[in-house]
């Protein structure tokens, strides 16, 4: 399974638009993997998570085709991880695909609710489909089983994460969410699961919590910790921080990587390509 991260950052990204703060300042003079746009990423080229705005920078920057995307699953309305307006660019004369391409995305009922303006005459062309699923209630998308799981963030934005299966590997991306809920850990343990690769919200990095929604490296550890100890990830399964916010200590790309590696994570960068 090839996954990418195409985009690393919360709503603001990194550099922050008119941010002068040290972590953005540093950002800007270092370049490179220290730049980081909206969340998003993309299974083997054809599987995508999330729609933000730099959707349209992803795939020019790393040569993707969108029109080999079949499937788009979005984790929630926010619009750093819903822009549904660029969906509109799916019409005839914003774009030109091929006979047949039909794009299905998949969403929570907030999710269809912010789609709808835009996806009604997508669907009416056959040129899009939205499916609204549900916490726990496997989806099956070419060679994929998807479950979507509920996630502790803004319960307005019908927020979820995922775990995906190619059949062979297993990834769970949990982002804009807590520490799960004990439901998740339930289901868990009762279908017996076991993770290759885990990318975890780590939008604080290093600063201590203060508020429900996200996590920090702190959350992660613990995630990691119980994942190893109940058998849901063993010493082959690759953790990875990602979605990170300017306001984190030490969230600079060089600054972060040997803190969260001595905790045994990757840190994802724009970009990054994992063969799982």
């Amino acid at each position: 399974m090839k996954f990418q991260f195409l985009g690393t950052a919360a709503a603001e990204g990194i550099p922050a638009l008119w941010c002068r703060c040290d972590a953005c300042r540093r950002s800007r003079e270092m370049g490179g993997r220290a730049i980081r746009t909206r969340s998003q990423a993309i299974i083997n080229d054809e599987l995508l998570i999330d729609f933000p705005a730099d959707t349209y920078k992803h795939f020019l920057d790393n040569r993707l085709d969108l029109t080999n995307v079949n499937w788009c699953f979005i984790t929630h309305s926010h619009s750093d991880h819903l822009y549904a307006t660029d969906f509109s660019c799916l019409n005839p004369g914003f774009s030109h695909v091929q006979d047949g391409y039909c794009l299905a995305v998949y969403g929570s009922d907030k999710v269809g609710e912010k789609l709808a303006p835009v996806m009604g005459s997508l669907t009416s062309k056959g040129l899009a489909s939205f499916t609204e699923i549900k916490p726990f209630v496997p989806v099956s998308v070419g060679r994929y089983t998807v479950t979507a799981l509920p996630a502790i963030h803004d319960v307005n934005a019908g927020p979820l994460f995922y775990m995906i299966s190619d059949g062979e590997k297993t990834v769970l991306y949990a982002h804009d969410t807590h520490y799960f809920h004990d439901d998740v850990w339930a289901y868990f343990k009762e279908q017996g699961v076991h993770f290759d690769m885990v990318s975890l919200d780590c939008t604080n990095a290093c600063l201590p919590l203060t508020y429900v929604g996200h996590m920090g490296l702190a959350e992660n550890v613990q995630v990691r910790t119980r994942m190893l100890e109940e058998g849901y990830a063993d010493e082959n399964t690759r953790f990875v921080c990602n979605h990170y916010s300017h306001n984190g200590i030490s969230v600079v790309y060089d600054d972060f990587v040997p803190v969260a590696g001595k905790e045994g994570f990757l840190v994802s960068y724009d970009g990054m390509i994992m063969e799982v």
